[in-house]
């Protein structure tokens, strides 16, 4: 079976992400925002999503929107890359490109007691911006195997372990899964390894975010794309 179809952007460099997710926002209708709105919530407060013919079915009854216009929704979502559908299209597996609902490496645990799972290091910076709340993040650095653990609020990093974790943020060509994207962005313990595992891919589209700078230029980075997913999922 073919891959469904996805909706392509095109490509600005490090602004495509920005873009793509900013035009998203102006285009979506009350009904997708609905639809997001009820997937991030099932997210955070709860850590898991039910069926999306259970999710349709409960904003059918809770909010009082028709059935068909629900379903229409959905698909567009999909295509949109917004919501992440298994092959069966019930099952729903990803939000925005970013949020896994399988457990990855990557865990972000909210201040609620909730794990939430991404697809890459650097998304998990992500996170304190897209749900507003405090989170601790947990994932490996590729290289050295460490535990890297950073705690963020307020759209800042307050402690990081090890000291000095340094980043890498791939570029998205409009094409590509935005998931395949986000694997490529990883955190490392130190500048060293950041150094070593670009040298072991030549030619990635990125930028390298030093120690010295992820903390300032990586964090502005991602709290633009999460402050962006956060007014995809707010409520309409």
């Amino acid at each position: 079976m073919s891959a469904p179809a996805l909706i392509t952007f095109p490509a600005a460099g490090d602004k495509t992400l920005v873009r793509f997710l900013t035009a998203q926002a102006k285009e979506l209708g009350t009904t997708h925002k609905e639809i997001l709105n009820e997937v991030a919530g099932a997210v955070s407060e709860r850590g898991w999503v039910q069926p999306a013919d259970g999710l349709v079915a409960r904003l059918v009854d809770q909010a009082g929107i028709a059935r068909d216009k629900l379903e229409a929704a959905m698909k567009d979502l999909a295509f949109r890359r917004l919501i992440s559908l298994d092959a069966s299209g019930q099952r729903i597996v990803g939000l925005l490109g970013s949020v896994s609902l399988d457990p990855t490496p990557h865990r972000a645990h909210l201040q609620t007691g909730i794990d939430v799972y991404v697809h890459g290091g650097m998304e998990l910076l992500a996170v304190n911006s897209m749900f507003l709340r405090p989170v601790d993040v947990f994932t490996r650095c590729p290289v050295t195997g460490r535990e890297l653990k950073l705690s963020i609020a307020d759209e800042a990093v307050v402690r990081a372990e090890p000291s000095g974790i340094s980043g890498f943020m791939a570029e998205w060509d409009g094409v590509e899964p935005l998931e395949q994207v986000a694997a490529r962005s990883p955190l490392f313990a130190d500048d060293a390894a950041m150094d070593r595992w670009v040298a072991d891919h030549p030619g990635l589209a990125g930028t390298e975010l030093p120690g010295d700078l992820l903390l300032w230029v990586g964090m502005e980075a991602v709290k633009s794309l999460g402050g962006l997913r956060f007014k995809l999922i707010g409520h309409p």
